[in-house]
């Protein structure tokens, strides 16, 4: 219970069960499940991360790269550069 929270991430031992969604099915027009995990253990893997400390060279490239005026855009099409129209 509040092992976790949204965003974090974590590795879950459990049992996998899915179902078929006829309802979902009838309005999408292919097979839909439903996804169940019953967890038996949650290990928070970002704790592993946590004790990381920024250096004084990744903190001032961070602060370079925040007064860039176009780093916005840089930013979408490093995550997604093939993505059409963006």
């Amino acid at each position: 219970i509040d092992v976790a929270r949204p965003g974090e991430e974590v590795e879950v031992t459990g049992i996998y069960m899915n179902n078929f969604d006829s309802l979902a099915n009838k309005k999408t027009g292919f097979p839909t499940f439903t996804t169940l995990i019953e967890a038996n253990h949650v290990h928070k893997r970002s704790e592993e991360f946590a004790m990381h400390k920024l250096t004084n060279e990744e903190t001032a490239e961070i602060r370079r790269l925040a007064r860039d005026p176009a780093i916005t855009q840089r930013i979408f099409d490093s995550v997604a550069p093939s993505v059409y129209g963006h």
